[in-house]
């Protein structure tokens, strides 16, 4: 009867342990706004010149998923990098790619300020110090106080989001939440999708919307990423006004974008993007000849993993996409190469 008392007293604990654990994630949830302004971390006070310019999209992987890692949501068994020293050597060669392209606007993805899936390494604030002659904004898509999966090698705490640099500077920068959310209790630990937008007035009088987003990637059916691409329509038929405004859409789609590369065998983390986008008259912008994201099931092989092209642009109709060229680093710093594109905004 004691053994069994006991054995009832221990269940007790951990249930109220548990609801205890999962009323701090409820209240503690990261809930933005619909729309909200991101942050300006700094502003170079230059004014937009001229109208052919080059763009960079990287989804550096929180600087910890490199070659050799896999990750536990893909079939694998990792859920943070292997070490801080690991996560400090992808950021610096990361750094040394963003110095060498030395293009002229950057959209980067799963950029961490702190957290134990990265070793509390700030990346927003070496990537800020580090390229000081550009101004620079960030909007978290991702905080979590603790993820507590993988049971055994849990990915722990994570604050995380997208990051835009650009020699110019922006008139405004603004978060827009996009629609979906994941069942409970899976939506207290997954990303918050987000895009961020910053707007810049040119010498022609017109604007430039430049828009950094990261959409879901392991949502059942796609059905999330479906709702949000018609976000992305609604918006395109809201701002881009015939003509009058400039509209560059950039970063990791977690869609395939190069349907000649289609394969009936996709893994679930990647959806085909519908006719209804292509249907405003909005043109993609990638390179067909560099993967740009790999499978997270094992580290990385040539040959054997499996890749494909998630990571890209859609243009508006009067900008004209003048060269496309992906970064192939053979997944060595993160799961994903950069693409850069130059473009020429047509008066």
């Amino acid at each position: 009867m004691k053994i069994l008392k006991k054995l009832l007293l221990f269940v007790l604990v951990l249930v109220i342990a548990f609801c205890g654990f999962v009323g701090y994630i409820i209240i503690t949830d990261y809930a933005p706004n619909d729309i909200e302004a991101a942050t300006i971390l700094r502003d170079n006070e230059t004014a937009v010149t001229g109208m052919t310019f080059t763009l960079t999209t990287f989804n550096i992987g929180y600087c910890g998923l490199d070659k050799d890692q896999d990750f536990f949501l893909e079939g694998g068994t990792m859920s943070h990098s292997s070490s801080e020293e690991k996560t400090l050597e992808n950021l610096e060669a990361i750094k040394a790619f963003i110095n060498e392209q030395n293009s002229d606007f950057y959209f980067l993805q799963e950029v961490d300020d702190k957290g134990s899936r990265s070793f509390n390494v700030n990346q927003k604030e070496s990537i800020l110090n580090e390229f000081s002659a550009y101004s620079a904004t960030f909007s978290y898509n991702f905080k979590a106080k603790w993820i507590p999966i993988p049971v055994f090698d849990p990915l722990g705490s994570a604050y995380s989001g997208l990051m835009n640099l650009s020699r110019f500077t922006p008139v405004s920068s603004t978060r827009y939440k996009l629609p979906g959310d994941e069942p409970f209790p899976k939506k207290y630990f997954e990303l918050d999708r987000s895009v961020m937008e910053d707007v810049y007035l040119l010498e022609n009088g017109k604007s430039l919307y430049m828009i950094n987003l990261h959409l879901s990637a392991f949502d059942k059916g796609g059905n999330i990423r479906a709702e949000q691409i018609q976000f992305l329509i609604e918006y395109i038929n809201e701002i881009y006004d015939d003509g009058e405004n400039y509209i560059i859409f950039g970063g990791d789609w977690n869609h395939l974008l190069d349907s000649s590369k289609f394969t009936d065998d996709l893994p679930g983390w990647v959806a085909t993007l519908p006719d209804a986008l292509f249907d405003t008259g909005f043109n993609l912008a990638y390179d067909t000849n560099t993967s740009t994201v790999r499978s997270d099931e094992t580290a990385y092989v040539e040959g054997t993993t499996f890749e494909t092209i998630i990571d890209g642009f859609l243009v508006s109709p009067n900008i004209t996409i003048n060269l496309v060229e992906g970064g192939d680093f053979d997944f060595e710093y993160s799961d994903h190469n950069p693409v850069t594109i130059t473009f020429t905004l047509n008066d």
